[in-house]
């Protein structure tokens, strides 16, 4: 669905299929201009797991980074969080949001400004929307998490946001052949994950799996992305993968698609195992009013997020 404030246009979901490719970390091997994670982001992830770190070492490395600074700030003041007195300082922050909370945001608002840049797909593929996608998935990830016991919370939504970073490596990459591929999805032959691998050779689960383990993300974050599109993986069975999945899963049925638009349709009854998970995420309205504050937060651009063209 094409989601605007105030409005919602229905999509109807296509089916995805798990599908290998060519070997991803020799592509990242021949790439000389890939950016590296945000070096603050970077450590922030460590130090989020390191039990030996305070408040105010973990404020003093986000502090260096004026821009990462004012999204962490913007983010704690924000609907996401709601809490009911203001945050003014990034040890606040720290303190407020706990050392994992601020972990998403550092990872999430980082993101966002890494893969930048005007593409040969950029009238078909909208970042705003990749974003948006994205984001949705985390904080769906993220409620399924709290309600179903099968991860962290925090784990949950990182790799939510994190779980199509693959895509973004074809954009920048293979322009050509992404544009390609995004045409083909448009025209509604295929779905997208399966017309990239027909264009690029790559599948971009595969492409994220191996782009976390060079970030060097821990290898739970790594192996939910690498299995976003398995939706037999369960939270019960499976944990923060299994969160992931469905979260993704969920998403693609109220046609919530990643950086593209498709014609309108008629939107199928939910499964009654996805309509238990929408259910455990406290429903699709909600976890959309909490993506768009974090992306008002994030990205301090909120006005073309999920916007009807």
């Amino acid at each position: 669905m094409a989601l605007g404030r105030g409005r919602v246009q229905i999509r109807p979901a296509r089916p995805i299929v798990q599908t290998m490719g060519k070997d991803a970390s020799e592509l990242l091997n021949r790439i000389d201009d890939l950016p590296p994670l945000p070096a603050v982001a970077a450590r922030v992830m460590g130090m989020a797991d390191d039990d030996r770190t305070s408040a105010m070492e973990l404020a003093q490395v986000l502090s260096t980074d004026q821009a990462l600074t004012a999204k962490l700030i913007r983010v704690s003041n924000s609907a996401y969080y709601g809490f009911a007195r203001r945050v003014s300082t990034v040890r606040e922050a720290v303190v407020m949001l706990g050392f994992k909370q601020v972990r998403q945001v550092a990872v999430g608002a980082s993101l966002i400004n890494t893969f930048k840049g005007r593409q040969p797909s950029s009238e078909v593929f909208d970042l705003d929307l990749f974003w948006g996608h994205s984001v949705a998935v985390g904080v769906a990830a993220e409620n399924l998490a709290k309600k179903s016991h099968a991860a962290k919370p925090e784990d949950a939504f990182t790799a939510g946001i994190l779980h199509d970073i693959g895509r973004l490596v074809l954009r920048q990459v293979m322009p050509v052949e992404f544009l390609s591929a995004v045409m083909e999805a448009r025209r509604g032959n295929v779905p997208l994950h399966e017309a990239e691998l027909e264009a690029t050779g790559y599948s971009h689960d595969e492409i994220g799996q191996a782009l976390g383990e060079r970030w060097k993300f821990p290898t739970h974050l790594v192996e939910a992305v690498r299995g976003h599109h398995d939706y037999a993986l369960t939270p019960a069975n499976d944990g923060l993968a299994g969160v992931v999945a469905q979260a993704d899963r969920l998403a693609h049925h109220y046609g919530l698609y990643c950086g593209y638009d498709l014609p309108e349709g008629e939107l199928q009854a939910l499964p009654p195992d996805l309509a238990e998970v929408e259910s455990a995420c406290g429903g699709i309205e909600r976890v959309l009013e909490r993506a768009f504050s974090f992306i008002e937060g994030a990205s301090g651009a909120p006005e073309r997020w999920y916007a009807a063209a």
